[in-house]
């Protein structure tokens, strides 16, 4: 059962990368992480987190990488909670970025060439046939 259902994710995941639509998949990942580790951090230091809500404005302000300081772990399971969502924001952020430029990428090669870059190109063989003839 649980190869089968692996398979079946990868491939989803495989489908929705290429399409480009993996990005809700991501933002509502980024979003169940962001509130599972203000619930966590609310467990693990629950002196300097004294509500869930807080905790979970510390965890959407660390794994966004954006870290105010106005509220921070003292205890040490708190500051491994935090390390753990900072590597988590970080990596999350940095294939989302490469996400967004690999679709973007992909689209316009798809689209063959720019206008532009033709104009151009035609000119410049027509700029080579001329120097051509005179030489």
């Amino acid at each position: 059962m649980l190869p089968r259902l692996t398979r079946y994710l990868i491939r989803r995941s495989n489908h929705a990368l290429e399409t480009g639509r993996i990005l809700p998949y991501m933002f509502i990942t980024i979003s169940v992480i962001t509130l599972l580790f203000g619930v966590l951090m609310r467990i693990a230091d629950p002196h300097d987190f004294p509500n869930v809500g807080l905790a979970i404005w510390w965890a959407a302000e660390t794994v966004t990488t954006i870290g105010y300081g106005d509220v921070v772990p003292t205890t040490t399971f708190g500051r491994v909670v935090a390390a753990g969502l900072m590597i988590f924001g970080f990596a999350s952020l940095s294939l989302l970025a490469g996400i967004v430029a690999s679709v973007f990428v992909h689209r316009q090669e798809s689209a063959g060439q720019r206008p532009e870059i033709v104009a151009v190109e035609k000119r410049l063989a027509e700029i080579e046939r001329l120097l051509r003839e005179k030489s």
